[in-house]
């Protein structure tokens, strides 16, 4: 039965963002690992497929969400917020197939409170984290050579990542993508050797004392000397490679360092392979490497607090451990969740690791056991350092330990401490402890945090309006 013909005003319409939804993105890709492996079927995957769709409280009550057909109050009314997914507009039964889209909008709207950037995947072991809008490498309207020149910065290529890439996929690249390019290739090696003529009669030029020669075109190489030059080119891989790179805009890919040298023993030649993209080991992002979850471009900003004024630190984040340290097992660090997200926790000397030994504070109790008596878990304060995005698509977020006096700055705020217990306090017992380990005079006007003396204001839970 064919369709219903539409005039071209109504066609528009219905393709537009305005009356039309996008079509859902694919998947993301399973880990081939996790044959063996349990999960739970309803955990969230790494991104959202799907447009969400909400709704004002009025329209959801009476079943309103924009689409031909009201949705069944039962299923919708039944969630905090009104946010749904649309999988299929029309069925065979004439029914809306949607489900809940509450697990990735309320995690977005979680991240975003933590103002925290997104990051460029560190190359080395550097602590500064680079932004992925810095204006060097989030850029995509670039000719032949400022891709050539910024082959290492750049993180959008139309070329795979060959590293990624299973011998099946790399099979069928070969033969639909690069097999029928042999005449370009030849062409574009041509322009190659002819600038490298051109660069080498120039500097002999110069050298002699004699004028610049004209510049040599693609159409004087002749196809022996093009021949000589693929003969060449078989020898040095490395030049190879980063011909192929440049003629198909392949992505980096990080080299191990004993084939690095390779370029340094070629004879009469010392070229090396150029090394050094943030997306070399993992691969290039599927979409912008900020993934539209953050905007922010630092997190360099000061907290003003009501009491106590600018803090040096930002206001630490509480996270729930899911699952604690337990050496029997060689779970050597532990499973911190933060916001909706599995944490990944610093390599240092830090409380998290076993290095400091074994229940000696609160705080390293909490991480070598689960604490069944507390309602949802144990949970602990954490800093946070970083989060990049890697090429499946997954937001990796990094913390780190907390600082204790911006910790209890935060527990006073939320009114989590103890009756009688204050900010000043708890630096003056840590100053004193501070004291008794160096043996230096304590002077109660030093300032601490921030405090120009111990008679400024102290907070508690009742000035905060916690406790009446």
């Amino acid at each position: 039965m064919a369709g219903r013909s539409v005039s071209p005003g109504a066609a528009l319409l219905r393709t537009s963002r305005m009356f039309s939804m996008p079509p859902p993105i694919p998947s993301p890709t399973g880990d081939y690992s996790s044959a063996t492996k349990h999960y739970s079927p309803s955990a969230t995957i790494p991104f959202p497929t799907h447009l969400a769709v909400t709704t004002t409280s009025s329209s959801r009550l009476a079943g309103d969400w924009g689409f031909k057909r009201p949705f069944p109050l039962k299923t919708t009314t039944d969630t905090t917020y009104p946010l749904v997914r649309v999988k299929k507009v029309d069925s065979i039964e004439q029914v809306t197939d949607f489900d809940s889209a509450s697990d990735h909008v309320i995690t977005l709207r979680k991240y975003q409170e933590m103002a925290l950037p997104v990051s460029v995947p560190a190359v080395s072991a550097s602590r500064y984290h680079k932004s992925v809008f810095e204006e060097d490498s989030d850029v995509t309207a670039l000719d032949d050579e400022k891709k050539k020149e910024m082959v290492n910065k750049r993180w959008k290529f139309t070329g795979p990542w060959l590293a990624g890439m299973t011998d099946g996929d790399f099979s069928r690249f070969l033969e639909k993508t690069v097999r029928g390019r042999r005449i370009e290739f030849r062409a574009f090696l041509r322009e190659t050797l002819a600038a490298e003529m051109t660069t080498d009669q120039a500097k002999a030029a110069r050298e002699a004392g004699e004028p610049e020669p004209p510049k040599v075109t693609a159409s004087e190489i002749s196809e022996q000397q093009l021949n000589d030059f693929m003969r060449v080119l078989r020898v040095e891989r490395m030049t190879l490679y980063n011909l192929v790179s440049q003629f198909l805009d392949l992505a980096p890919v990080d080299v191990d360092v004993s084939l690095r040298l390779l370029g340094k023993f070629m004879p009469g030649s010392a070229k090396e392979f150029e090394n050094g993209s943030p997306y070399g080991i993992s691969g290039p992002p599927i979409t912008h490497p900020s993934a539209g979850i953050s905007y922010l471009r630092t997190r360099s900003f000061l907290e003003n607090h009501t009491l106590y004024g600018p803090q040096k630190h930002h206001a630490p984040i509480q996270a729930r451990i899911l699952k604690p340290t337990n050496l029997a097992t060689q779970n050597f660090r532990p499973s911190i969740g933060v916001a909706g997200f599995v944490a990944n926790t610093t390599n240092a000397d830090t409380a998290f690791n076993a290095v400091r030994g074994r229940g000696t504070t609160k705080f390293q109790k909490q991480l070598f056991g689960f604490e069944l008596e507390k309602r949802g878990g144990s949970k602990v304060y954490v800093d946070l350092s970083s989060a990049t995005i890697d090429s499946f698509g997954k937001i990796i977020i990094n913390v780190d330990e907390s600082s204790s006096e911006s910790e209890v700055v935060q527990k006073e705020l939320a009114g989590e401490l103890a009756e009688g217990e204050s900010v000043l306090e708890h630096l003056v017992r840590a100053r004193e402890r501070a004291q008794e380990r160096s043996q230096i005079p304590l002077n109660p006007r030093s300032g601490l945090s921030g405090m120009n003396s111990y008679n400024r204001l102290q907070g508690s839970a009742s000035n905060y309006g916690l406790r009446s």
